[in-house]
């Protein structure tokens, strides 16, 4: 009985060396699992902040893109010119009609406002203006919409007697509506005399 006894003691203490390796081992592998999620926790989070960083240049980048191609774009210059020389050119006959020419390019409180500062009445005296030079300068503000600086020299005559030329300066704000542009705002900054230093 003592010897069944030793063995079940001997079995009882090899069971229990055996099950404490395997628990250590374990505990090991625990660890190891541990401290691996642990470091593709950090690799994933600084992945992410990676991604975000390199996320917001490239849309920095596409929105200095887009900002480019407005302020180079010949056809938004090409339409600026073309609206201020059918709404600028003009003569007593078609100084009313030239509004119905622009009406699609022009925002209704644009035709409004030039429509009330001047006549628009026929006349009898004959008079015309014409655009001799126009010179756009365009800035994107946001992708959609940008503003123009355009300087405008145009002759002015009545009844055949011709003013001296007059140089204008306009800000004006174009908004993009679908595939093509309006003005929606139009300011005249002010009219000069060029200065010419010898």
């Amino acid at each position: 009985m003592n010897k069944i006894l030793a063995v079940f003691l001997g079995i009882s203490i090899l069971a229990n060396v055996i099950l404490g390796l395997m628990y250590l081992g374990q505990r090991a592998m625990v660890s190891q699992a541990e401290a691996k999620s642990e470091e593709s926790n950090k690799q994933m989070i600084q992945l992410k902040k990676e991604s975000h960083k390199k996320e917001k240049a490239l849309t920095a980048f596409q929105q200095n893109e887009s900002y480019y191609e407005i302020e180079h774009s010949e056809e938004v210059k090409r339409f600026v010119e073309t609206t201020f020389k059918e709404l600028f050119t003009y003569d007593n006959k078609s100084y009313a009609a030239r509004f119905d020419q622009v009406h699609n390019k022009l925002a209704e409180s644009v035709i409004a406002k030039l429509k009330a500062s001047g006549e628009t009445g026929s006349t009898q005296i004959e008079f015309s203006n014409k655009v001799i030079a126009l010179n756009v300068y365009l800035s994107a503000v946001e992708k959609g919409q940008t503003k123009a600086l355009v300087n405008m020299e145009t002759q002015y005559s009545v009844g055949g007697s011709e003013f001296p030329i007059k140089n204008q300066m306009y800000e004006v704000t174009l908004v993009q509506n679908g595939d093509k542009w309006l003005l929606d705002k139009l300011e005249l900054m002010g009219s000069f005399e060029p200065f010419e230093e010898n």
